[in-house]
């Protein structure tokens, strides 16, 4: 079975988002510039390695407070161990607005709501293979986290301030895998700031999560159940740049649904994955 690749839903978090708002202090807002960063995340399925990419990109911040992602060079492997360059399609490429020398771009701040439910063509021409697509995700999440009033970073000032912020809900339908996620609110935290560096915990509430994946053709296999996800993330406090980024935890428990088999009787499986983006 194809392992779970989560949108990360990311999701929604940028069509919950809404305007910027106004920052008194400069690690809500990045200022201009241009800094590169190692996205990596390793998934296992029930105990043993599943899953693995690698993504170098750049954060592109312009005067007028857009935010976009650069893919520069991407990688899988299947064991952990060998990694492959991703394979994208000459008539694929042109389709995904490369920079020079790279692979694809994407809008990270700001994105209409209805490209941000849909995670559709808008966002990332549906011709992305799974190793460029799915890692996008989870770098919008770090992208939209401090810069999207809805989430409440703004009302955090002093180390240990947390702020809750609504529920909210992530669909798409590409890539092999249609995947709909609901969290159920969820915190973010200041957990330390001084002149240099501002740490910020965003933790959703267990999601509900049904994902239907086509692992090949004429093959369909549905999942049901939760995941639980949090991710901590650093910023220069001078400027707003990323620092780096990480999940603190990241657990899938699904079941998957079998026609005839009760929802006590059908198979477990549990994932975990591990996220980190580093500079480069």
């Amino acid at each position: 079975m194809k392992t779970i690749k989560r949108a990360a839903l990311a999701l929604s978090l940028a069509a919950m988002a809404g305007p910027a708002l106004a920052a008194p202090r400069p690690w809500l807002k990045p200022a201009p510039g241009r800094h590169a960063y190692r996205y990596a995340v390793t998934e296992t399925v029930n105990g043993g390695f599943q899953q693995g990419y690698r993504t170098d990109f750049d954060f592109v911040v312009g005067r007028d407070g857009a935010i976009d992602a650069l893919v520069m060079a991407a990688e899988e492997s299947r064991d952990g161990k060998t990694w492959t360059r991703v394979a994208v399609p000459a008539d694929c490429l042109t389709k995904l607005n490369p920079p020079k020398g790279g692979l694809a771009t994407a809008r990270m701040w700001p994105l209409p709501p209805d490209v941000a439910k849909t995670m559709d063509s808008r966002f990332l021409d549906a011709c992305a293979p799974p190793g460029i697509f799915f890692p996008i995700t989870d770098i919008l999440n770090v992208a939209v986290i401090p810069t999207s009033g809805r989430f409440g970073v703004e009302k955090l000032k002093k180390a240990g301030d947390t702020a809750a912020y609504p529920a909210f809900t992530a669909h798409f339908d590409r890539a092999g895998e249609t995947l709909t996620e609901t969290a159920h609110g969820g915190e973010v935290k200041l957990v330390s700031l001084d002149r240099r560096t501002a740490v910020i915990d965003w933790s959703p509430a267990p999601a509900d999560l049904d994902l239907t994946e086509h692992p090949s053709p004429g093959q369909t296999v549905n999942l049901s159940g939760t995941e639980h996800w949090a991710f901590r993330l650093e910023f220069d406090a001078r400027t707003g740049a990323l620092l780096r980024a990480r999940t603190t935890y990241d657990d899938l428990d699904l079941k998957v649904k079998l026609d005839g088999v009760p929802a006590d009787k059908a198979p477990r499986v549990a994932i975990k994955r591990s996220v980190t983006i580093e500079p480069r």
